[in-house]
């Protein structure tokens, strides 16, 4: 019953872990939680340390957003002040439930500490730890086994939906358990209405672009990607039906033909690197792909509108979100200076990737080889949060547990979601807004070359992180290696 509606579900605020920020910089924090540490975030005034219990009640329009192999994801709008958020649950990994030993506060410490100084603050909203009641959380989980895009008007239409929906049976809960953490962030689908004036629906992309440099493996001599060589096994093992033309080297070149190809290739064919969600509803993924015109359709039929009398009608089409999403995840401003900038987003990622200086397969190696002490510190993730990603890069070089935390760190960067919200507006909205310039995109269109704006999240990309992944699994073709640095027993 489980399985029911969700076969192949990833996770939104990411497909497998992640970030996220709608409209103004401003209004995203003001829902959000500032970068305080942890203790700071967690204190109220009367000094003690304590989480916010979240009444579920006074929510309203509950739906799935997405799984991963470590989250539920669960969006919701507050009935009072009309922001939607999402709350993250976290699963168990043999069981594949909500699991009631959730270490939100080491997933939101490794994101403050690690994550965070990795990329410039406009591209983070950190998440918010909550407490809900555990019959709560049982109503709520009860989503993600429910039609995909279907709401939930109100959290009473949960109580009378069938018990064994939930993720979370009750005879599972410990009876000394009341309460449950969870990460509350916001949604990254939506755009906060900040404009008097908007035309059409609000498109979301998410992308997963994987590592975006070449890296060598001893023994191993072939002249593709890490990404291309897992897709190529997936492909051979019937994962996926085809073989996509996606290559993050290609993403990651800063050359907007080279980019764009790679955006159009994961439009084709996604597999679990891109989903394309309009007003929050996801449409286009790798278990449900529309041809060409039919997205085309889905996207754009609102748009087809006169924005001034007299004006014949603007035609708009995916090629124009290719070229705003290259402009917007390269940080150039126009085609013709375009290139990957510094300070943009897939930039930094690619610089944060590059902290590995192994590669997976002597990370391997050198994990067969580490003494039972050794082992014992990987294990413990609350050491990295601890030392800080400066920590992590002052690590000795030529000393098989630095340079394996300085892996599985990369990994992080390896495996996040970059999200882009972007919304038509009129001419007419350009000189009344007090937006930055950075948070709209104008593009020619047609012979007139008249201009497109875009309002786009002002925060760029909502980056959606896997935190510490404690399981590697290394699949090349024709062979397969399964590294596990969770629990074991002793020799």
């Amino acid at each position: 019953m489980h399985q029911n509606g969700r076969e192949g579900r990833r996770e939104l605020n990411g497909m497998n872990g992640s970030i996220g920020s709608v409209g103004s910089a401003q209004s995203a924090r003001s829902v959000g939680s500032s970068p305080k540490s942890v203790a700071s975030r967690l204190t109220e005034s009367n000094g003690s340390t304590s989480v916010p219990l979240i009444d579920p009640t006074e929510y309203r329009s509950f739906c799935f957003r997405g799984e991963g192999r470590m989250n539920f994801v669960i969006s919701a709008k507050h009935a009072n002040n009309g922001s939607r958020i999402v709350w993250r649950f976290a699963k168990a990994r043999k069981s594949g439930l909500v699991t009631v030993k959730a270490k939100s506060e080491l997933v939101n410490e490794y994101m403050e500490k690690i994550v965070s100084p990795c990329l410039s603050p406009n591209y983070l909203v950190n998440p918010k730890i909550i407490e809900m009641k555990v019959n709560d959380v049982h109503q709520l989980v009860k989503i993600p086994s429910l039609p995909p895009n279907k709401k939930i008007e109100s959290f009473e239409e949960l109580l009378q939906l069938p018990e064994n929906l939930s993720f979370l049976p009750l005879v599972s809960i410990p009876k000394n358990v009341t309460r449950i953490s969870a990460l509350e962030m916001l949604d990254a689908t939506r755009i906060p209405k900040e404009l008097p004036e908007y035309v059409g629906p609000t498109i979301t992309v998410e992308i997963k672009p994987k590592q975006g440099f070449f890296q060598t493996h001893p023994t191993i001599n072939v002249p593709f990607c890490n990404n291309c060589i897992l897709q190529m096994e997936k492909c051979q093992s019937d994962t996926f039906k085809q073989m996509y033309d996606f290559c993050p080297l290609q993403l990651f070149s800063g050359d907007f033909g080279r980019m764009r190809h790679a955006l159009q290739s994961l439009i084709h064919i996604p597999h679990r690197n891109l989903r394309l969600f309009v007003d929050g509803n996801l449409i286009h993924y790798d278990e449900k792909t529309l041809e060409w015109g039919e997205l085309n359709r889905a996207l754009f039929d609102r748009m087809e509108q006169k924005l001034q009398e007299g004006d014949e009608p603007l035609k708009f089409g995916i090629d124009d979100i290719l070229d705003a999403l290259c402009l917007i995840i390269s940080g150039s401003v126009s085609f013709e200076s375009f290139a990957l900038q510094p300070h943009s987003v897939l930039a930094q990622i690619l610089k944060a990737q590059q902290i590995d200086s192994i590669g997976i397969v002597r990370a391997h190696c050198m994990l067969k080889q580490l003494a039972d002490k050794q082992l014992n510190k990987l294990r413990d993730k609350t050491r990295i949060a601890k030392i800080g990603l400066q920590g992590v890069l002052a690590l000795p070089e030529d000393d098989p547990l630095s340079e394996l935390i300085k892996y599985f760190v990369a990994a992080t960067m390896k495996d996040c979601s970059v999200m882009v919200s972007l919304r038509r507006i009129p001419d007419s909205s350009i000189d009344s807004t007090k937006l930055h310039g950075n948070d709209i995109i104008a593009m020619p269109n047609g012979k007139n070359a008249k201009k497109i704006f875009f309002l786009r999240n002002s925060l760029q990309g909502w980056i959606e992180m896997t935190i510490f992944k404690v399981e590697i699994r290394i699949r090349l073709i024709h062979f397969q290696i399964l590294s596990d640095i969770g629990p074991k027993s002793s020799k």
